[in-house]
């Protein structure tokens, strides 16, 4: 009986150790993930530039220029005005500038003259 026993056990080993070893296989997976970053434009330089030239009523003529460029030391717009009286005795001149550097800060410059010629 311990004979048949112990061969009990010995099948019942056997047969769990192919079990254990049938469970124990596993399949391995590879997975591989690329990233592509594609690099920010560099910076280009813009520039815009418009000029007005009119004449009112009164025969005051005005000339106007205004520009824009931006570039990698920031934005810069101008606008410049020249107005002279029909008879050139008054001469009005503006100029605003506006100043934005890359980080965001701010410089606005304005100016402005009268001449008068009599």
């Amino acid at each position: 009986m311990t004979k048949v026993l112990l061969t009990g056990l010995a099948a019942f080993a056997l047969m769990s150790g192919v079990a254990l070893a049938q469970t124990a296989t596993s399949d391995t997976t590879t997975t591989t993930q690329s990233t592509t970053s594609t690099p920010a434009p560099a910076v280009s330089n813009y520039t815009a530039v418009k000029s007005q030239k009119s004449i009112d009523s009164s025969g005051t003529e005005t000339d106007q220029t205004q520009s824009y460029s931006n570039g990698p030391g920031g934005t810069r717009s101008n606008s410049n005005s020249q107005s002279t009286t029909s008879d050139g005795d008054h001469v009005t001149r503006t100029h605003q500038e506006r100043i934005v550097s890359p980080r965001g800060e701010t410089t606005t410059n304005e100016q402005s003259s009268t001449t008068n010629r009599n």
